[in-house]
């Protein structure tokens, strides 16, 4: 997610310029800044994304299923691919402080879909597999 979150943030700053007015010309420093905000973003959505793992793995009795973690790691690439260009989007159709609700509802909401979609994998996964009865006497 972090070299996701590098190349996202070089794209944005070198490229496109979407820094603060303050950071023009300081592109270096605007960098920083924006490498230092994702990291912290990143961070709490992992943070979220494990605890409610661990916990719907616990309200639904996954433990003896081994999570798709490959799946995992793609989801938290794709949430931070995603999450650039959206806001983008949102502030340029809607200026304002519609940029920081989004960023709200995103940091709140993608974590909770990303879970979702690992226990729901984890939960086919475990039906697939062949029952643990009784064996059967002949």
């Amino acid at each position: 997610m972090f070299a996701t979150a590098l190349l996202t943030n070089a794209a944005a700053v070198y490229l496109l310029h979407d820094v603060d007015a303050d950071r023009i010309g300081k592109w270096n420093l605007a960098f920083w800044e924006l490498t230092l905000e994702f990291f912290i973003f990143g961070l709490v959505l992992t943070v979220s994304f494990f605890l409610l793992t661990w916990s719907g793995i616990m309200v639904f009795r996954l433990r003896h299923v081994t999570l798709n973690f490959k799946l995992g790691v793609v989801l938290g690439i794709a949430v931070m691919l995603v999450q650039y260009p959206a806001e983008f989007t949102v502030r340029k159709l809607a200026p304002g402080h519609s940029a920081d609700s989004f960023l709200l509802g995103y940091i709140l909401l993608s974590p909770i879909f990303c879970a979702a979609i690992v226990l729901l994998s984890a939960h086919k996964r475990r039906s697939a597999l062949p029952s643990q009865t009784q064996p059967r006497l002949l």
